[in-house]
Formats: structure tokens, sequence, C-alpha cells
């Protein structure tokens, strides 16, 4: 009876009268009978008043029932509300752990992309930073060469210590060489700080990347630990809960709800949590780019300079060739000059001998001249006249004595030239042993060489 209606209770009681006491059906109090408190007593073993009482049980079980309906019918309408919020936050978790899922997918290949990137441009900095110390190093030997060279040419003899053709080349070479090394410093330095700036972005590439795949695992765990989202409402008759056409075909869109691919864009759009991975990947991207045209400028630069430097100790060498070929030219005019000075100095001396001997044979005759004409002039003054004889002998003695004059005159003349021969002579000594001297140097400094030859 608990879980029946009054209608049915009606159908099943067709033998009963149709007309009960709507007032107690209603809740009415009946009207007393005519037989006071004892006509009272003797109505409860009527028929009538025992069903009175259970059509009172019904209405309020009905009521109950009513009431029971409504409060499950509000229960199941709020439980169906429940059931699709999560549902829904469901859907957005696990859209978000795909999402994310995702992104660090993108995020893990590109840091692996700029990686690998940079490990090319790592290794070649690197090897441009142990170039340039070699050839810094190169070039500082040289300098150091090239500075010996020029003060082995210093030790020339003074008569060959000029600013020669050589020696301008040997300085042009040197100051050449000083630019170069200052300019290789400072490709180092700037090789070197953009070497140590990439290895540390490449460490802050890798940390990331080693952060985004441990999150990367993380959210898989998350992402498998995350309930499947269903939406499951409990099997109840229609007539207990309104269910109609309109949320069964919501219900069943729900349930049926597929997930949209999100592009690359949408995934790489501006956010907190990975905007510095996207900063660091730029600034890995700047780097190298400008490593590699500090790479290529460097380059250019080096091989400019090492042309120059090259083209430089190829003018010294030929310089040097130049005046050795100069100088042995000069050593041989030399020695045959000097060969024909000491002939005329040998002859010089012999006319000098010549003279000598001529003065000294001269010598006697003119004193046998002068006795002649002194004791002519003796003669008595009656015969002291000047006659043809003594016309001769004054004429003899002055010739005599003009040739002496004349002998004195030239072999003076012949002793200057004498002197200036053996002066000439002396410097021609000197300079040829200068010249040597210097030719022996300069093959010395032609022989250290400075540069190897370069592709």
């Amino acid at each position: 009876l608990g879980y029946m209606g009054i209608d049915d209770y009606k159908q099943m009681s067709p033998g009963t009268p149709t007309r009960m006491s709507q007032r107690s059906f209603k809740g009415e109090a009946s009207e007393p009978s005519p037989g006071g408190a004892g006509a009272a007593r003797m109505d409860m073993s009527l028929p009538s008043v025992w069903r009175q009482k259970s059509v009172d049980v019904l209405n309020r079980a009905a009521i109950q029932r009513k009431s029971l309906a409504e409060h499950r019918a509000a229960y199941w309408k709020y439980n169906e509300e429940v059931r699709r919020a999560q549902y829904s936050m469901q859907i957005q978790v696990n859209d978000a752990l795909i999402k994310k899922k995702s992104t660090l997918e993108l995020l893990i290949d590109k840091l692996n992309s700029a990686a690998n990137a940079a490990q090319p441009v790592v290794k070649l900095l690197q090897e441009y930073k142990a170039r340039l110390e070699s050839e810094l190093s190169e070039k500082v030997t040289y300098l150091d060469r090239n500075q010996e060279r020029s003060a082995i040419r210093d030790q020339r003899g003074p008569s060959e210590l000029v600013a020669d053709e050589p020696q301008r080349q040997l300085v042009a070479q040197e100051t050449l060489l000083k630019d170069a090394i200052v300019q290789q410093e400072k490709n180092l330095k700037e090789i070197t700080e953009t070497l140590v700036q990439l290895e540390m972005t490449q460490q802050e590439l890798e940390a990331d990347m080693h952060d985004k795949k441990e999150a990367w695992d993380l959210n898989n765990q998350a992402e498998q630990q995350c309930v499947q989202p269903t939406l499951k409402l409990p099997n109840l008759p229609s007539k207990r809960i309104d269910l109609t056409q309109a949320n069964a075909v919501k219900l069943d869109k729900d349930v049926d709800a597929t997930y949209e691919k999100v592009q690359q864009d949408a995934l790489l759009s501006p956010n907190v949590w990975h905007s510095s991975t996207m900063k660091n990947i730029d600034k890995s991207k700047r780097i190298q780019t400008r490593a590699m045209g500090l790479c290529d400028g460097c380059e250019l630069i080096t091989r400019k300079l090492s042309e120059a430097i090259l083209q430089a100790h190829h003018w010294v060498a030929q310089s040097l060739e130049e005046r050795l070929k100069e100088q042995k030219k000069m050593v041989e005019e030399l020695n045959e000059q000097f060969k024909l000075t000491l002939e005329e100095i040998h002859e010089a001396e012999t006319t000098v001998t010549m003279l000598k001997q001529s003065l000294e044979d001269l010598m006697e005759p003119l004193k046998v001249s002068e006795k002649r004409l002194e004791i002519h002039s003796k003669r008595p003054e009656r015969e002291l006249i000047e006659d043809d004889v003594q016309i001769h002998l004054k004429a003899e003695l002055s010739e005599l004595r003009a040739q002496k004059a004349l002998l004195e005159q030239r072999k003076l003349k012949v002793e200057n030239m004498l002197e200036d021969m053996c002066c000439t002579r002396n410097e021609i000594s000197s300079d040829v042993r200068d010249k040597t001297q210097a030719i022996e140097i300069d093959t010395r400094v032609l022989e250290m060489g400075s540069f190897p030859e370069r592709d």
C-alpha cells in the first residue's frame, strides 16, 4: 500500500461505495452521529471507520511519495549539474594537459634544434680561437725575428749604416706586424667573449631542455592519472526524472566530444612559463649569427693581414737581394779600383824614386858648373869681361838650376799625388771591408727568413 495511489486503491476495491466521506478525504471532520458518545464508540466498529483511517494513511503516504519524488527529482537534477560540471572540468584539464604536452614537445624540439645548431658554431669558434692564438704567437715570433734582423743590420760599418731600401722595408714590416698583432688580439678577445656567451647560452638551453623533459614526463604522468571524461547518469524511468529528447541529444554530444588540434602559433603564444625559453632560443640564434659574422670578418681580416705581411716579406727579401747585388757589384768595382790604385801608387813611387835619382844626378853637374863659373870669375880685372865662355857658363848654370827646380817641383807634385793615392787606397780598402761585412750581414738576414708561405 505504501507504493499505491488512491486511484489504484479504488480500482482494487470496486465493491466499495463510491461516495465516501469527502470531508475525511479532504482532511475535514465528519458530522457527529445522532447517538452521542456511545454512538461514536459504536461507529468505530463500523466498516466505514477503519476504511476512513486507511484512506488517511493512504493520503499521507501519497503526500510523502510526492514530496520524496520532488526531492529525488531535485537531487537528480543537481547531480546531473554536478556531473556535467565535473565532466566540463575534466575536459578542460585534459585539454590543458594535451595542449601543455604539445607545447612542451614543440619547445623541446626547438631547444634541441637550437642546441644542435649551436654545437657546430661552438666548435667553429673554438677552432678559430686556437687558430688565432697560434697565428698571434707566430706574429709575435715574426716581430721578434724582424727586430733581430734590424738589430743585425745595425751592426754594419759606418759607411754602410744608412737608411737604405731594405732598412725602410724592415721598418714598414715591423709597423705592419705590430698593427696585425693589435688587430689579432682584438679579434681573439671578441672571439673569446662570443664563445663564452654562446657556451653559457648553450648551458642554459641544455638546462632548460632538461627541465622541459622533466616537465613533459610529469605531464604524461598527470595525463595517465587523469580520469577519462564521461557523463553517466542513473538509469531511471522517464516518469521519475525529466530527461527530454533535447537533453538526451545534448548528453550524447557531451559524451562524444572530441579535441581540436592546437596550432603551433597558439602553442607558442606569449606565456610566462615558456617566454624565457623563447628568449634563450632567440638569444642563441642571435649569438650564432653574430659568431658566424665575426668568424667571416676575422677570416677576411686575417687573410688580408697575412697577404700584406707576406707581401712585405717579399719586398724585404727583394730589396735585400737587390742590395746584395748592388753591394757585390760595388765591391767588384772597388777591388778593381783598388788594384789600379795600387798600380798607380807603385808608378808614383817609382816616379818619385826616379826624380830623386835625377836630382841626385843633377847635383854634381850643378856643383861643377858653379865651381867653373866661380873659377872663371877670378880672372884678372883686365880679363874680367863678359866673353863667350862667361855667357855659356852662366847659361849652363841657369839651365841646371832650372832643371833642378823643375825636378823638385815635379817630385813634390808626384809625392802629393802619391799621398792622395795612398789615402784613396785606404778609403777603398775600408769601403771594401765595410761592404764585405754588409754583404755578409745582409746575406745572413736574407737567409734567416721571416714568414712561411701560406695558401
